[in-house]
C-alpha cells in the first residue's frame, strides 16, 4: 500500500487509507491514515450501521485536505453502535442439547438449521439478498455434506465441483448462512455474532473437528484449506 500511495502522490493526487492495525500502519508510514477500533475484515464497523459507516468515510477523506504528511489519526466514534455497550445482544432462538454421540453430526446441524431458518427467512427479506450459496446446493445439502466428511468414504464431491471446492464452499456457505440468520436479531454487533457462531453453535463444533482430522492429510489443497481458511487462528482453541 505505501509504495502505491507514495506514487499516486507523486503524480499530485493526495490519498488517504483506513488502517485496522495500528502497528502495520505505523510500519508502512502511509501519506495519510485513519485508524479505526474494528474487528479484523470490518474497517467501516459493523454492517447495516450507515451512521458509522460515513463517519469513518467522511473522517478518512478530511485526511486528504492534510498536507503536513505522513498524518496518522484515530477515528473518534460519536452515537454508534461501535462504542455502546448498553444491552447485549443474543441468539434470537434456544438450542437443544443433542446427544453425545451426535455433536457436531449431520442431526444437529439440521435441528440448529430448522431453528434458524426463520431468522434467515427474515434477513434475507430485509437485505433483499444472501450471500451464501457458493456451493450451489441448499444449506440443508450444506450442512449435509460437510457433516458426511467426517466419516469414511467421504462423499461424492457437489455438482460441477471437486472434493475440497466442494468442502470449501459448503463450508463457507454454512459459516455465512448462519451469521445472515443471526445478523436478523436487533442489537447485533458483528463480533458478538462470530463469538455466538464459534462458542455457541454445533456447526462451529463440526469445523473444529474437521480441521483436527484433517490437518496433517497429505492433500496440499486439503492441506491449505484446514491450515488458513476453515478455521480461524482465534478460534481453534
Amino acid at each position: 500500500m505505501r509504495p502505491l500511495a507514495h506514487w499516486i502522490e507523486a503524480q499530485g493526487i493526495a490519498t488517504t487509507l483506513v488502517g485496522l492495525i495500528p502497528q502495520h500502519v505505523e510500519a508502512m508510514r502511509p501519506p495519510r491514515a485513519l485508524l479505526v477500533p474494528f474487528e479484523l475484515g470490518r474497517p467501516f464497523g459493523d454492517p447495516g450501521d450507515a451512521s458509522l459507516q460515513h463517519q469513518v468515510l467522511d473522517a478518512a477523506l478530511s485526511l486528504v485536505a492534510r498536507t503536513d504528511v505522513p498524518e496518522t489519526r484515530w477515528l473518534e466514534v460519536a452515537g454508534s453502535t461501535a462504542n455502546v455497550a448498553d444491552i447485549p445482544w443474543a441468539c434470537p432462538v434456544s438450542f437443544p442439547v443433542p446427544a453425545n454421540n451426535d455433536a457436531g453430526g449431520a442431526a444437529a446441524l439440521l435441528a440448529e438449521v430448522d431453528l434458524l431458518e426463520p431468522w434467515h427467512d427474515r434477513a434475507v427479506r430485509a437485505r433483499g439478498n444472501s450471500v451464501a450459496g457458493a456451493s450451489g446446493v441448499s444449506i440443508l445439502d450444506a450442512v449435509r455434506f460437510i457433516a458426511a466428511l467426517r466419516n469414511e468414504p467421504w462423499p461424492a464431491a457437489l455438482p460441477g465441483l471437486s472434493v475440497v471446492d466442494s468442502f470449501k464452499l459448503a463450508a463457507e456457505d454454512v459459516k455465512l448462512w448462519y451469521l445472515e440468520a443471526a445478523a436478523a436479531q436487533p442489537r447485533q454487533r458483528s463480533s458478538e455474532i462470530a463469538d455466538w457462531f464459534w462458542n455457541a453453535t454445533q456447526a462451529s463444533m463440526l469445523l473444529r473437528t474437521l480441521a483436527g482430522t484433517l490437518i496433517d492429510t497429505p492433500d496440499k489443497l486439503l492441506n491449505t484449506l484446514v491450515r488458513l481458511t476453515l478455521v480461524p487462528e482465534a478460534r481453534r482453541a
